[in-house]
């Protein structure tokens, strides 16, 4: 295949004239691939047709596609000059889908624009500090916690996505998760209702200490991984696994981000939330007018329970 360069582009230009249209085959057997420059400098690739498409692809930026008809129909893909070099690369991989690939000409120019448009379309917004830190909490509770003792299923009780009161929702026992990078143990609460627990139901609050750092051997990537490993074959655990991270604004392009932290755990305990836990009052109402209140809770003189006792409170859930 002869590959479209710069040098041709040149010689085109050199050919022009103020009132001529110049246009000459992509190769000398090829009549239904043509090259050609306008008057206005526009470059062109003038794909023949043997019907008109249903549609055209919509326009991207300066390069447009357009329908012309002499004694024969022509796909017009053209783009303004300054655009050069990548209209030569768009120009080369749709003469590589008919030429090489001998796929459907009309079809060629479509889908090899629609790549394009994927590629140059803006990263969905980056994940903050706080987001990863409060996200990679959850996963990795919802990995070392919660699965050994419920299986994939415990992904159907992970709530936290959705905006629940607490992060994780069963039928008989509630999970929170807070997870800081400090170097206490002091978590804020942000809801007055956070640390309640709705009636006939247990309350276990997760948490988890980490260390960020460079050399971190964890990123949420590793964690998702992880999960999506031990959920094997069971595809609609994975479903609702990955529907949830997407609510929470986590897609595969973030792990090619420099965005992406690592972290290394420093601790983690998991309270039964009742007696003296430090909390507001279950009674506690706040005077009119106040519709928010944040306070920090310190759980460095608490006792945590074992691992035995997490799980069997967990297979209640």
């Amino acid at each position: 295949m002869a590959e479209v360069t710069a040098l041709r582009w040149e010689s085109l230009r050199q050919r022009r004239s103020p009132h001529g249209f110049i246009i000459e085959p992509v190769k000398t057997d090829v009549t239904h691939l043509q090259l050609a420059i306008d008057v206005d400098g526009r470059l062109h690739l003038l794909v023949a047709v043997t019907e008109d498409p249903p549609s055209l692809p919509p326009d991207l930026q300066s390069i447009e596609v357009r329908l012309v008809e002499d004694d024969r129909t022509w796909l017009d893909v053209t783009a303004r000059s300054h655009h050069e070099d990548l209209f030569t690369m768009l120009v080369n991989k749709i003469l590589y889908a008919i030429l090489v690939e001998q796929r459907d000409p009309a079809a060629s120019v479509e889908a090899t624009i629609d790549e394009l448009r994927a590629a140059l379309r803006p990263v969905a917004q980056e994940l903050g500090v706080g987001e990863q830190v409060g996200l990679f909490g959850e996963l990795w509770v919802l990995s070392n916690i919660l699965f050994p003792s419920l299986g994939p299923r415990a992904c159907h009780l992970w709530s936290g996505p959705l905006g629940e009161r607490h992060d994780f929702v069963g039928g008989a026992v509630h999970v929170e998760v807070k997870t800081t990078t400090k170097t206490d143990e002091k978590h804020e609460i942000s809801r007055l209702d956070q640390l309640r627990a709705p009636p006939g139901r247990c309350l276990l609050l997760a948490s988890v200490q980490l260390e960020r750092s460079i050399a971190g051997v964890a990123t949420i990537a590793t964690l998702v991984d992880e999960i999506i490993a031990k959920l094997g074959m069971d595809g609609r655990a994975i479903d609702v696994f990955e529907a949830k991270l997407k609510n929470l604004g986590w897609h595969d392009g973030l792990r090619q981000t420099g965005s992406l932290l690592r972290f290394n755990l420093r601790d983690a305990h998991v309270f039964k939330v009742e007696g003296t836990f430090p909390r507001l009052p279950d009674d506690y109402v706040p005077p009119r007018g106040v519709t928010s209140i944040r306070y920090t809770i310190d759980v460095a003189a608490r006792s945590s329970i074992s691992a035995p006792e997490v799980e069997a409170i967990l297979r209640a859930m």
